[in-house]
């Protein structure tokens, strides 16, 4: 089992160093087309935990909506979260505080390996140059503690298509007006 995961690892590396190799021999690939390739990527085998995670924020509303959905490679049911939370500064303070939630349940489940999914290109670049966003350094700071909790972890960008299950729990659960936090008992409808 150790082989096969390592195997996959390696394949996953490798077709990113694919991404990378095509940005210096012919300029930046657009993002569309990385997001196409990241989306195809989903569909291959994988091992731990995939969690896709969504905000959804309205400048008039109460509260921002959090979502997140996770799947397992070894066949458990998915499990998913929804929240509405106290508004946030903005819609990217929204993405960025999802994910952090996201990362505190799959730390409280005790899954160790978890690739992590968002349809926010912002947030995969502030999480990859950290520096590059002092105003969110304290938000950086609670990322790096919570993500040396995983023995893998991965964030990727993927398109909104492939993201809808947690886009729609965050939008949905946004609009309740009272506080709420669902848990795995979510209403069906809110999936689709």
């Amino acid at each position: 089992m150790e082989v096969l995961r390592l195997a996959e690892k390696e394949a996953q590396l490798w077709q990113s160093a694919q991404i990378e190799l095509l940005n210096e021999n012919h300029g930046s690939m657009d993002l569309v087309t990385r997001t196409r390739v990241r989306d195809a990527l989903l569909e291959s085998n994988y091992s731990g935990y995939r969690c896709f995670v969504d905000r959804s924020w309205k400048e008039s509303d109460k509260f921002s909506g959090t979502g997140w959905f996770c799947t397992s490679s070894n066949g458990e049911p998915p499990t998913m979260r929804a929240a509405n939370l106290r508004r946030s500064l903005s819609p990217l303070h929204a993405e960025v505080e999802a994910l952090l939630w996201a990362m505190k349940c799959m730390i409280g489940a005790d899954h160790q390996e978890v690739a992590f999914f968002t349809d926010c290109s912002d947030l995969v670049k502030m999480v990859s140059s950290p520096t590059e966003w002092p105003a969110f350094s304290v938000y950086l700071e609670e990322f790096q503690t919570d993500k040396e909790e995983f023995s893998s972890f991965s964030l990727s960008l993927i398109s909104r298509r492939a993201n809808v299950k947690a886009d729609n729990l965050a939008r949905k659960v946004r609009t309740e007006p009272l506080h709420i936090t669902y848990v795995n008992n979510i209403p069906q409808e809110w999936l689709f």
